[in-house]
């Protein structure tokens, strides 16, 4: 039976990119012996195997949106439909999603059924780990823009989202127990450690895939600062999460900016504090996986070399400007009162009652 590598992410470490490149050599992977599962995908990831697990395992299902057309319910049972057809002439399959590493709630019963499904098979757990600090920064980024709508503060996110109830260490151990520490390939999200800095290359070598050329994915920037901020007065608002891709887009025309790189979203103190543990951690999994030493070449930095989140008055002042033109415009559609209310809670909340002249503040109110 085929050799399966479960490709569990992690989060932000050019998974949608891997997915599009496995997606879109489908047929030459399949004429090679190596399979990448198309009955159980929404889209080029599967997803939907661990939405399956969401819904049976923890209390609120996966929304509507991680499915499209898929039926609830019946990812597992394609997978394995799908593998036993491939036949003989099939010696790998891959199978590719980064929910997997974000699970904690009733973990150890999914792993237990990701068992079930798989018996028969040699499984090997491929993770790839990003920087705790890169990966806090850029996830909570990304949940705030994409369709989850996070409206709350970097610090809500890191206490109540599952992915960092437990250590790097932790999930390597949980994983290790359930499919044996021999079967584990953990490798370091970080350029200097890739063969060529081409993680391309290093998943392939890591899988025994052929050489492969990556594909032209959607671009997945982070938002800027006052994006970010704007954001998340948005998903306060609430709205449905299948116009999210429109309010995004919208949002990026109305106010320009560039995406964040480096930012420390949290205070100092609090900064520092995560910062030892996720320096100890590193120090764990170096001994664990690594040569010995830290698993990532580049330390985590000090709090002071981190620019602090900050946002900027005038550019929040233009942004409410130019969204009062394109409503004035004609050009929010559907989307206006969504705008407007969020424009009220960025003036009330930042004191920019400047910014708009009272008779433009009336003008929102009657959009709402």
């Amino acid at each position: 039976m085929a050799t399966v590598y479960l490709h569990i992410g992690a989060p932000k470490t050019a998974t949608s990119s891997l997915q599009a490149m496995l997606a879109a050599h489908h047929d030459d992977l399949l004429a090679a012996g190596i399979l990448y599962p198309a009955t159980c995908r929404h889209g080029d990831a599967h997803h939907v195997l661990v939405a399956d697990l969401i819904d049976k395992y923890q209390a609120n299902p996966m929304p509507d949106i991680w499915y499209g057309d898929f039926p609830r319910g019946q990812a597992w049972s394609r997978l394995r439909a799908e593998l036993a057809a491939a036949g003989p002439t099939v010696h790998t399959a891959i199978v590719s999603s980064e929910l997997f590493f974000g699970q904690s709630i009733n973990i150890e019963r999914m792993l237990g059924d990701i068992q079930a499904a798989l018996a028969g098979h040699d499984v090997r757990v491929l993770m790839y780990l990003r920087r705790q600090d890169q990966l806090y920064a850029s996830f909570y980024n990304q949940d705030v823009k994409g369709a989850r709508q996070w409206p709350g503060s970097a610090y809500e996110f890191y206490e109540t989202h599952q992915i960092f109830q437990r250590d790097y260490d932790q999930v390597v151990d949980m994983w290790g127990a359930a499919f044996g520490h021999a079967n584990l390939r953990v490798r370091p999200f970080e350029p200097a450690q890739w063969p060529g800095g081409d993680m391309v290359k290093d998943f392939c070598q890591v899988t025994g895939l052929p050489p492969l050329r990556a594909v032209g994915a959607e671009p997945n920037d982070g938002l800027g600062a006052n994006q970010l901020y704007i954001k998340r007065c948005l998903n306060h608002m609430g709205y449905d999460k299948a116009d999210n891709d429109r309010v995004v887009g919208l949002l990026l025309n109305l106010c320009k900016e560039s995406p964040l790189k480096s930012v420390r979203y949290v205070n100092m103190g609090c900064y520092g504090r995560l910062r030892e543990r996720w320096t100890r951690t590193n120090q764990r999994l170096g001994a664990v996986v690594g040569d010995g030493g830290n698993f990532f070449q580049a330390p985590v930095p000090e709090p002071a070399a981190v620019p602090e989140y900050a946002l900027d008055r005038a550019l929040l002042g233009d942004f409410l400007q130019r969204l009062l033109a394109a409503g004035l415009g004609g050009h929010l559609g559907s989307l206006r009162g969504l705008f407007a209310r969020a424009a009220l809670l960025v003036i009330a909340e930042q004191g920019l009652w400047d910014a708009v002249s009272g008779s433009d503040r009336v003008t929102f109110e009657s959009w709402v």
